[in-house]
């Protein structure tokens, strides 16, 4: 009984310890793949050298598993701004974005918007968007105040305030209306 008694209580102690986790449902329990890490809605925001901003926005984002600088983009979205405050947004249905180089290849419906209105679409691009650049070599489709643009390429410089189309371009531009002439 010396023993016993003892050993007894010692068990009651710890039944009665344990009787709430045996009564609550099992808590969820987070756990990570060794591999690859997954990022949902991640944002990126940043100054260049001359104090303009910069970001780059996606829905996913994962880590490339055989290249450790790269980051591959699910809807990933750029803007490069200005501090006068003029902007320009691109965005693509996948991206990849090297984070040692800050260069951006965005694939798939990528739609580039400057802040006038401006606006034009193309395949696949490539952007610095520390320096505000971007470049294409696939077709363009284009339109803005001013009218439509088709080109087989384009540079853009300057955060969007410069945007020249390559090869072959056809343009469609509308006349200004002059200040006091009435359209009949």
């Amino acid at each position: 009984m010396k023993f016993v008694l003892p050993a007894a209580a010692l068990a009651m102690v710890a039944l009665l310890a344990a009787w709430p986790s045996l009564n609550s449902p099992q808590s969820a329990r987070v756990t990570a793949d060794a591999g690859q890490s997954e990022m949902l809605k991640p944002r990126y925001f940043s100054l260049d050298e001359h104090n303009q901003p910069f970001s780059l926005v996606a829905a996913k984002a994962d880590k490339s598993a055989d290249q450790p600088d790269i980051v591959l983009l699910d809807d990933p979205q750029a803007e490069m701004t200005e501090t006068t405050g003029t902007w320009v947004t691109m965005r693509s249905d996948k991206g990849w974005y090297n984070q040692a180089t800050g260069i951006l290849l965005m694939r798939g419906n990528v739609h580039v918007l400057r802040d006038d209105g401006n606006e034009f679409t193309t395949s696949e691009a490539e952007a610095d968007i520390r320096k505000g650049n971007a470049w294409g070599e696939q077709a363009v489709t284009g339109q803005g105040p001013q009218g439509e643009i088709n080109a087989k390429g384009f540079r853009m410089t300057d955060r969007g305030k410069n945007v020249v189309f390559l090869n072959q371009s056809k343009a469609e531009v509308q006349a200004a209306e002059r200040p006091g002439s009435k359209k009949p």
